[in-house]
């Protein structure tokens, strides 16, 4: 290996050990239970075309959303959800928004490493999503929080802000 590979290599890893340090325990949480009200609905009965925008990029993201409403709903005061996108290759980003691009296209926006802004498009099935608590100051206010670090879900017809 290169010297040049060497420190390219050293490099690089600072930033695919971020989500082991970024995830902190929550005292007395657990994670929402796969309630009725936290589900994509799939209808029983669904035409060919209806079954594929099932398996749309946008119902990918409305299921993500719904998981990440329940944890924000069911964490402490001092505690807000935050979301990771790992990539093909281990690439790590610190999500701001998630936005349905194409039928299976999501683009991602948000940080990695040592709050690199990036932007990036991928496949869904190139991307694991991480949904995990975060912990504020205790001198930060959670509005102000989530005005600063807001997770952002755009489609088509709508936005929204968790």
């Amino acid at each position: 290996m290169s010297d040049s590979d060497k420190k390219n290599k050293q490099a690089f890893q600072p930033q695919m050990n971020y989500l082991p340090k970024q995830m902190v325990q929550v005292p007395g949480f657990k994670p929402p239970a796969l309630a009725k009200e936290n589900r994509l609905n799939h209808p029983n009965v669904c035409s060919r075309e209806d079954e594929n925008e099932f398996r749309s990029a946008g119902v990918l993201l409305e299921a993500l959303a719904i998981e990440a409403r329940a944890w924000s709903e069911k964490l402490p005061p001092n505690f807000r959800p935050a979301i990771v996108a790992i990539l093909h290759g281990g690439v790590q980003v610190q999500v701001r928004n998630l936005a349905q691009v194409s039928f299976d296209g999501i683009r991602i926006e948000g940080t990695m490493g040592e709050d690199i802004p990036c932007s990036m498009l991928a496949h869904q099935d190139t991307i694991q999503l991480i949904c995990h608590a975060i912990e504020l100051d205790e001198q930060t206010d959670e509005e102000q929080e989530k005005a600063k670090n807001p997770i952002g879900f755009i489609w088509a017809d709508h936005d929204e802000e968790i």
